[in-house]
């Protein structure tokens, strides 16, 4: 509007033609942002205007029409490009334009003066002066308000998409884990204000990147990418120490030679950001996904800015927190298998340790579950105190904490529950009969109970199953009067 309440009062001394060539030469040469997309706007708004100026015949209207001419132009171009966000901006359009041609109604009365002089000029000069000082004050009022109004409106959506990214972390129960994925990372980059994201675990045990969900992207590219091999030694160059923002890795384009098995680099995109600061389709950000040993168990990768800026210290902040929410879920979920580690068992929630059981299961031919009762415990705390019952427990989370294969998670006191992948009945009878062994010539008085189930191979069960089939054993061992391993 402004550029516009310019140029209009200069066509009573230069002709349109001359603008219409000048002013996109100008955003040529000192424009940085957008500079090919502003150059032919202005070209065809300036180039109707001019042509609506010699379209008719009477001086006055001529500068209106030339005014009218870049007011449809640019409507069209707003209403093309704009579509979606151009009904918040009606008001603000309407205003413009308004102001606009008043502004050539006003510059159109010098026309009207049968002779020119500098008593007339001076007075429109100031008139004009005046008509500005109203304009910026008005627009500096209404710029307020419309900003004040979109800040309500992208803080109302912020908190309504951190709300559901809560919801879907937290309190959501749906089993269906891979559409709760493609969902959080759709409103991870609702907030973050990326288009593209892509979910990647690592497998260290196995040496290979998985990934596990995706979002602006289409199905089949993600189902190529989660079939395909990449070993975890052809991703680690990129989690450089001089490539680290805010605990956020970017890696400019052109800065490392990139592996082309090892990482996906979306496909290239136009874009017409070519200014200092901006986004290379070619540009990668890796936000980490840290356990509590500090150990990248996996990474999100974004792409396809909105802004089509390269993120700032503020946004890769966000980016970092936002991630905590996936390390969250994801321990909920089937992978929780890839973070989790033998030592943090027991620093994770009970439904945590079920899907880790579950997902280990799932790779496993064979397994054993057992449960653990600590005999007559209430009667040792009351007998000899709470101090001696809790060292009991401690020595049975210290026997088994560092034994290969054996997952164990301790419920209450005196219950315990194994989780054994790759072992067979017979191993399962040893451990727990070099155990009770231990136990007596730590405390002769002590005992305890133990129900075990084996999974055989081909069996399809959950962990939850076997579970309850050990608790049924640990019964019938307790009914038969206790100190004893009863399998099923």
């Amino acid at each position: 509007m402004f550029e516009m309440l310019v140029i209009i009062p200069s066509l009573l001394f230069i002709s349109p033609e001359t603008i219409a060539l000048l002013t996109p030469i100008f955003y040529l040469i000192f424009q940085k942002e957008h500079r090919l997309t502003r150059l032919s706007m202005r070209l065809l708004m300036y180039s109707f205007g001019t042509y609506l100026f010699y379209s008719v015949s009477h001086d006055y209207l001529r500068i209106p029409f030339f005014a009218l001419g870049v007011i449809i132009t640019n409507f069209v171009y707003l209403f093309f490009y704009f579509f979606k966000d151009i009904k918040l901006y009606l008001t603000a359009i309407f205003n413009s334009y308004v102001m606009i041609s008043l502004g050539a109604l006003l510059v159109a009365n010098v026309y009207l003066y049968s002779e020119i002089k500098l008593s007339n000029l001076i007075l429109f000069f100031l008139t004009y002066s005046l008509y500005l000082i109203f304009v910026i004050l008005y627009a500096d009022s209404f710029n307020m308000s419309i900003l004040e109004k979109i800040e309500r409106e992208k803080l109302k959506k912020e908190n309504d998409n951190f709300l559901l990214l809560l919801d879907l972390a937290f309190k959501e129960k749906s089993l269906n884990f891979d559409g709760q994925l493609n969902k959080i990372l759709e409103v991870i980059c609702e907030i973050s204000g990326f288009e593209t994201a892509l979910l990647s675990i690592m497998d260290y045990e196995k040496n290979k990147v998985i990934r596990i969900a995706g979002y602006g992207l289409e199905e089949d590219v993600i189902t190529a990418l989660k079939n395909q091999r990449v070993n975890i030694e052809n991703v680690l160059p990129l989690f450089s120490k001089r490539f680290e923002v805010e605990g956020v890795y970017f890696i400019p384009y052109g800065s490392i030679s990139l592996d082309t098995e090892g990482v996906y680099v979306f496909d290239d995109y136009y874009t017409d950001f070519n200014y200092e600061n901006s986004w290379n389709p070619n540009d990668l950000l890796l936000v980490p996904l840290i356990d509590e040993n500090s150990r990248i168990v996996g990474y999100i990768s974004f792409d396809k800015p909105i802004s089509g800026r390269r993120p700032v210290s503020n946004e890769l902040k966000l980016l970092k927190f936002l991630s905590w929410f996936v390390v969250q879920f994801l321990r909920k979920t089937p992978y929780a298998k890839y973070l989790i580690s033998k030592s943090q068992v027991n620093m994770t929630t009970y439904p945590e340790f079920v899907r880790l059981c579950d997902s280990i299961l799932n790779e496993n031919e064979e397994a054993s579950v057992a449960f653990l009762d600590i005999d007559d415990f209430d009667k040792i705390n009351i007998k000899k105190g709470p101090e001696f019952a809790e060292h009991i427990s401690n020595f049975i989370s210290e026997y088994f904490k560092d034994m290969k294969n054996v997952y164990l998670y301790k419920l209450n006191g005196e219950n315990f529950v194994f989780f054994m992948p790759n072992t067979n009945k017979l191993r399962a009878l040893t451990i727990f009969g070099k155990f009770g062994e231990s136990l007596k010539d730590k405390f002769e008085d002590v005992s305890t109970s133990i129900g075990v189930i084996y999974k055989e191979p081909g069996q399809n069960k959950s962990f939850f199953e076997l579970l309850k089939e050990a608790k049924e054993a640990l019964l019938v061992a307790k009914k038969s009067g206790g100190g004893r391993t009863m399998i099923k």
